[in-house]
């Protein structure tokens, strides 16, 4: 107990994650960009509305869920070109000619000048745009082709500011005159409009706002076109407007293009917020009801927090708006997130790593009154039945119904009203989603009948994840893959964890509860193997498929055997279908569970024998605890301090769990030896110590190791030896009791009191004052076994080593019970 050791700096590590494997796993899946859904539990799915012209506008914490356009401007611009030209050029020709040129052959062709005279390199011969362009037939077309191509460098550069080479606004404003004197000329309607364009953006990009203004004022705003060309003129109508001071009309016109132009979508909802301006003030410019529901929406998309505004005024203004379904939606992930992840998480059995926020309550509150507003507003929005989906406002309201919780049949009774109609194939499936939850809900304690009832709606559920898994586009980019594409796996995951393993825990059945969680760890690891492509199956198992926290902290002897017989017996099909999530490789697992069990219930031959079943070869040692080879110590080795750790010396074997639980064998026999009693107890008593938080051997009893753990209250069946050291202390002093030898004697007293030192409640980082944080400084000053050295081996040598080694002791010697530096710095191990 000798080393002065900082406060935990970090609230989580895991000192010895060293893995190879799972470095490699880490590195992959933590490669690129966060997931910006997953992030609170939802089981109303984000695309049940609106997915393809509003889907990067669902609830994120990002600015938008998705930066990609609903629709594609190079696509819609040659889509204009080739019915410009008409049949016989292709669109994608098109498109690769203007936009996807390599830099070699686009200068080669335009700025070499061989495209003006009829030359087309090799490689592009074929190209169906370019043969008809340099034909002779469309010399006007050329005309343009090559005046947008010249100036497309200088004009792009504006979007790489981060490029030292300066805007050349000289060369833009010529180059935009020159646009606008050849679209006065210009006869044909399609090339005039493309001119006239050019020099309004290169005008704008000059940063003659006014001048780039005037060209669409006079030129393209009334110009009779359906050409998507307009929409792009009126952006940057918008942009000019906004840079001559006039921000509620810049965001007026943003919101046109919003609602017009989806190429252009999310970058004018971009723009529009940028103008920071109250909806309320755009709204007054709106010339109809329509106009206004599109600048609601806006407002709402932007909007990350509870609020029926935006909502009631997107329906009321247009109740057949798609964005009204999305706005609703939106509502719903935003209970989800701020209410109902809390809910399920701040009592979910051995959540203890989950902060609830301190002003909660006061939320809950808040999203309780808007979670029963919206569902009144659900009601009524299939009650008018002026939505293109009505049946979504019943389904939301059931939703809503579970969410609260308190309404068993109300929830169903709602969903009865839509049986037999006809559904979208999403709505269908959230329909069922949400009766799943509501079936669960009503199933208190879940008896044989019940679960027999709840069997095809799982198998329903786990179908949608496999559909969804083989449907799924593969994304190497980052961890998740693609949260959007994988809605039913983090449900099913969410569902298992979350709600079903805690109806079973309520009923004290740890064994279906287990399986319950260990089938939602598994729910995903089709995305988990992708991102984990490289690596082999063997190693995607110990990565993917290690059992979860659960399994290793809380199941006992009697539920491993449990599961096992389960796993060999199970006949009733809900049994079957649970046990299957088992897989073969699972088994060695178990047996290493069921061994690591017995260790931590002193059950030494039990332990050998299940250690025994174990198959090495498919199984490495210690696999489940995550520690090297070299973190592997001799539980033996007695140390009066705890650091530096010592984990072998010379002669001194590395204990994995069978050897560990051989050796216990072994002293509990020496210890009915009365000759050999003393030393026996103290060697099972240092054993028992190491393989605690504070030892060189946790691995013995526990899969990780935090620094959180020490002297944290108790939350687990084996913290009492794990955390606590209660049994080393006991037979630390069994051996005193049944030794002659005082110095001996003191030694375990010693020992005893470092252990007594454990059962202290240590300070946390959280919600500790002064006062706690003087009172543990006492407690660990006062133990009582410093009393009894003092009173009865103050004369022996190990005394003064005593002394020499733990400054709480000479605190304790000294009167010094206070300490020097008790907040924030306690001194945690000694």
């Amino acid at each position: 107990m000798a080393t002065t050791t900082w406060r935990r700096l970090i609230i989580y590590c895991v000192s010895f994650i060293s893995i190879f494997i799972i470095g490699i796993a880490v590195d992959l899946a933590c490669s690129g960009e966060d997931d910006p859904y997953d992030y609170y539990v939802s089981f109303f799915h984000n695309n049940v509305q609106g997915e393809h012209n509003y889907g990067a506008f669902y609830l994120s914490y990002n600015y938008v869920f998705s930066e990609t356009e609903p629709e594609s401007e190079p696509e819609i611009n040659s889509k204009e070109w080739a019915a410009y030209f008409g049949h016989g050029v292709k669109e994608a020709d098109i498109t690769r000619a203007m936009y996807r040129l390599k830099k070699q052959d686009d200068s080669v062709m335009v700025r070499d000048k061989l495209i003006a005279f009829g030359k087309i390199p090799d490689s592009l011969k074929n190209n169906s745009f370019l043969t008809s362009i340099t034909s002779g037939k469309y010399d006007a077309a050329l005309k343009y082709y090559l005046f947008a191509k010249g100036i497309e460098r200088t004009a792009n550069t504006i979007y790489y500011r981060w490029d030292p080479t300066p805007v050349d606004t000289v060369r833009l404003r010529s180059a935009g005159l020159e646009a606008l004197q050849l679209g006065k000329t210009e006869q044909g309607d399609f090339l005039k409009l493309r001119y006239f364009y050019q020099a309004e953006r290169l005008l704008h990009f000059s940063k003659d706002y006014k001048k780039a203004m005037a060209v669409y004022d006079e030129y393209i705003g009334n110009f009779k076109s359906n050409s998507h060309i307009k929409g792009w003129a009126l952006s940057l109508k918008a942009g000019e407007v906004r840079r001559l001071g006039d921000s509620v009309k810049a965001a007026y016109l943003f919101s046109k293009v919003f609602a017009l132009y989806p190429e252009r979508r999310i970058q004018a909802y971009k723009n529009y917020n940028f103008c920071k301006v109250s909806a309320e003030e755009v709204a007054k410019l709106a010339v109809n009801d329509r106009e206004r529901a599109f600048i609601y929406t806006i407002d709402g998309f932007s909007n990350p927090e509870l609020t029926m505004a935006n909502l009631e005024h997107v329906y009321n203004f247009d109740p057949k708006s798609e964005a009204a379904g999305v706005l609703l939606t939106r509502e719903i992930n935003k209970l989800e997130e701020k209410y109902l992840t809390t809910k399920l998480n701040e009592k979910l059995t051995g959540n203890f790593n989950y902060y609830k926020d301190k002003y909660a309550d006061s939320l809950n509150k808040v999203s309780i009154a808007h979670l029963q507003l919206l569902r009144k507003f659900c009601i009524k929005l299939s009650a008018d039945n002026k939505y293109p989906e009505p049946a979504l406002g019943i389904m939301a309201a059931a939703y809503l119904t579970w969410m609260e919780g308190g309404h068993r049949d109300e929830g169903i009774n709602l969903l009865n009203k839509i049986n037999g109609q006809h559904l979208s194939y999403k709505l269908n499936d959230q329909v069922q989603l949400v009766k799943l939850l509501l079936s669960t809900q009503k199933f208190e304690s879940l008896s044989e009948i019940d679960e027999a009832q709840l069997l095809p709606a799982l198998q329903w559920l786990d179908e949608r994840v496999k559909k969804e898994a083989r449907q799924a586009k593969p994304h190497y980019q980052y961890y998740y893959g693609a949260s959007d594409q994988s809605k039913f796996a983090a449900s099913s995951r969410d569902f298992y964890n979350l709600v079903l393993s805690e109806v079973y825990l309520k009923k004290h059945d740890t064994v279906k509860a287990a399986l319950c969680i260990l089938k939602s760890r598994r729910q995903v690891n089709t995305e988990f193997s992708i991102a984990t492509s490289a690596i082999d199956s063997s190693q995607q198992h110990a990565v993917w498929n290690a059992l979860p926290d659960f399994w290793k902290h809380y199941l006992s002897s009697t539920t491993i055997n449990q599961l096992l017989a389960l796993q060999k017996n199970a006949a009733a099909p809900y049994d079957k279908f649970l046990v299957s999530i088992l897989a073969n490789d699972d088994i060695n697992d178990l047996y290493d569970l069921l061994g690591t069990a017995y260790l931590r219930e002193h059950s030494y031959s039990q332990a050998v024998n299940a250690f025994k079943k174990i198959s090495l070869g498919k199984l490495p040692k210690n696999q489940l605890a995550y520690v090297g080879p070299d973190a592997i110590g001799d539980p033996f080795i007695n140390q009066l301090s705890d650091y530096p750790k010592i984990f072998t010396r010379k002669n001194s074997p590395a204990y994995d769990k069978p050897l560990f639980a051989r050796r216990m064998i072994a002293l509990q026999k020496q210890a009915a030896n009365p000759q050999m009693a003393a030393s026996a107890y103290f060697q099972m008593a240092t054993g028992l110590y190491n393989a605690s938080h504070y030892g060189n051997a946790y691995y013995l009893i526990s899969y990780d190791w935090s620094s959180a753990d020490y002297g944290r209250e108790s939350r687990y069946s084996y913290d009492a030896d794990y955390v606590k050291t209660k049994s080393a202390e006991q037979y630390y002093l069994k051996a005193r009791a049944l030794s002659n030898n005082p110095e001996f004697k003191a030694k375990c007293t010693f020992m005893a009191a470092k252990c007594a030192q454990k059962q202290i409640i240590a300070p946390d980082d959280v919600g500790w004052s002064q006062r706690e944080y003087g009172a543990y400084d006492q407690a660990v000053r006062r133990n009582p076994f410093f009393t009894d050295l003092r009173k009865n081996y103050s004369t022996t040598a190990f005394y003064k080593t005593a002394m020499h080694e733990c400054s709480y002791f000479r605190d304790f010697l000294a009167g010094r019970t206070k300490g020097k530096a008790s907040y924030p710095n306690v001194r945690r191990e000694e």
